[in-house]
C-alpha cells in the first residue's frame, strides 16, 4: 500500500509540470503573436516591391529537387507570378528542437550548372546535396570561412570567381546549393527568435545576395554551361 501513495504523489507533480509548461508556452505564443504579425507585414511589403506575391508552390519544387532539408512548413511565402523568384521562412522539426532558417530560390536564365553548394563553417544549413567532395579554393581568406562542395570542380572554380568570393565574404550568413539553372540560398536563424522577429534583416540579406550574385555572376558560365 505504501506504493500507492507514492503514484499519486507522482502523478500529481508530473500534471503540474505539465500544466506550468503549458501555460508558459501559451503566455510565450500571445507575447509573440504582434511581433509575428508585424515580421508578416514587413515581409509582404518587402516582396511587394520586388513584385512577388503570397504563394509557397516554388519553394516547395525547389526543395525537392535542390537540397536534403525535409521541409516541414513554410510560412510567410512569395514568389514573383513566373516563380523565378520565390522567398519564404521555413522550420524544419529536428527531435524535440526546431531550427529556423529564411529562404531564397531564383532561376540564372540560360545556364545549366552541376551542383555546387557553398557553406559558412561550422553553421549548419542542411542545404546541401549528398554525395559531394569538398573542395578548396585559392583564397586562404574564403577556404577558413566557407566549405565549398561540388560534383565538377572546374564548374565550381569558374563561379566561384573573386569577384563572386569577395560578395559571398560580405554576406556571409548566406548559403547556397545551385543544380542546373536554379539557386536555393539560406539563412540558419538557428533560433527563434534571434532578433526582434519584426525585423526580417534575413531576408534583406537574402535580397542582397540575390542582386549581387546575378550581377557578379562571371559571363564564362553562359557558354560553358549553357542550357542546351
Amino acid at each position: 500500500m505504501t506504493g500507492f501513495p507514492v503514484l499519486i504523489v507522482t502523478l500529481t507533480v508530473t500534471l503540474a509540470v505539465t500544466l506550468v509548461c503549458a501555460v508558459i508556452i501559451v503566455v510565450a505564443a500571445r507575447r509573440l503573436a504582434p511581433l509575428q504579425k508585424a515580421r508578416r507585414q514587413a515581409i509582404a511589403a518587402m516582396c511587394s516591391q520586388r513584385g512577388l506575391v503570397p504563394s509557397g508552390a516554388n519553394l516547395a519544387r525547389d526543395f525537392s529537387m535542390l537540397t536534403s532539408i525535409e521541409r516541414t512548413g513554410l510560412t510567410n511565402a512569395f514568389s514573383s507570378p513566373d516563380g523565378g523568384v520565390a522567398a519564404a521562412d521555413l522550420i524544419r522539426s529536428e527531435g524535440k528542437s526546431a531550427a529556423f532558417f529564411s529562404v531564397l530560390s531564383f532561376t540564372v536564365a540560360g545556364v545549366n550548372m552541376p551542383a555546387v553548394s557553398v557553406d559558412p563553417r561550422n553553421m549548419f544549413t542542411g542545404a546541401v546535396v549528398g554525395g559531394m567532395p569538398s573542395l578548396e579554393l585559392e583564397s586562404d581568406e574564403f577556404d577558413k570561412r566557407f566549405v565549398v562542395r561540388a560534383k565538377d570542380r572546374r564548374s565550381a572554380v569558374m563561379l566561384l570567381d573573386p569577384g563572386m568570393m569577395q560578395w559571398l565574404l560580405d554576406c556571409d550568413h548566406v548559403s547556397f546549393v545551385m543544380i542546373g539553372d536554379r539557386v536555393l540560398a539560406s539563412i540558419n536563424r538557428a533560433t527563434e527568435p534571434s532578433h526582434n522577429p519584426s525585423e526580417p534583416v534575413e531576408f534583406e540579406l537574402l535580397f542582397k545576395f540575390f542582386d549581387g550574385f546575378m550581377a557578379r555572376l562571371p559571363a564564362i558560365l553562359r557558354s560553358e554551361y549553357a542550357t542546351q
